[in-house]
């Protein structure tokens, strides 16, 4: 009995000790995005948590498509800037284009070298050109999101993982982070 009690202690000290570590090195880590409406409904808006995994961004680059967790500041007259060595915000983001595309809004919708990605209604705004090693990220909630469109193309190195999975609330847990179609729910008021 006392040395299953012991077997039990120690399998619960290692696993705390391996999630501390996976965290630490940013190769599993839960996030609370700071800006919830940027991707809501993808990710619940007010209280939504995702688990980014970092390992893929060490050994490949980033897709369009993936949903990241991005290193960010807030400036003194609040504006956003992705920073790799920052720590005041994270931002969880889409990668709508990376190194090398042309993307532009226009008639309602987004394209990256002329090929419509989604179907999430959005606001027209001035084809842009992704510099080497940057990517451009957008909202799901395109008409509340704070991404790309205000703040340019981001550094690769800001990008530290790839969200994988909603884990909170529990009644939103997926797996599932694929753009939803139509108009936006635009601003969010949170409690």
């Amino acid at each position: 009995m006392l040395r299953g009690i012991v077997r039990a202690l120690a399998i619960l000290v290692v696993a705390a000790a391996t999630l501390i570590v996976l965290d630490f090195a940013e190769l599993l880590v839960p996030v609370e995005p700071d800006d919830t409406a940027s991707m809501s409904t993808t990710i619940p808006a007010c209280a939504g948590r995702v688990v980014a995994q970092g390992l893929t961004y060490r050994l490949f680059d980033p897709e369009p498509g993936h949903v990241v967790a991005v290193h960010a500041a807030e400036t003194d007259d609040g504006s956003i800037v992705p920073d790799r060595d920052a720590d005041d915000r994270v931002l969880v983001l889409r990668i709508a284009a990376g190194p090398g595309q042309v993307i532009e809004g226009r008639d309602g919708t987004v394209f990256v070298d002329d090929v419509k990605i989604d179907d999430i209604d959005t606001e027209p705004f001035a084809a842009v050109t992704v510099p080497n090693e940057q990517f451009f990220l957008l909202g799901d909630n395109r008409s509340a999101a704070v991404d790309s469109r205000t703040f340019g193309p981001v550094l690769g190195n800001a990008i530290f993982g790839r969200a994988f999975m909603v884990f909170w609330p529990l009644r939103d847990l997926t797996f599932r982070l694929g753009p939803f179609s139509g108009a936006p729910p635009g601003g969010i008021a949170c409690d």
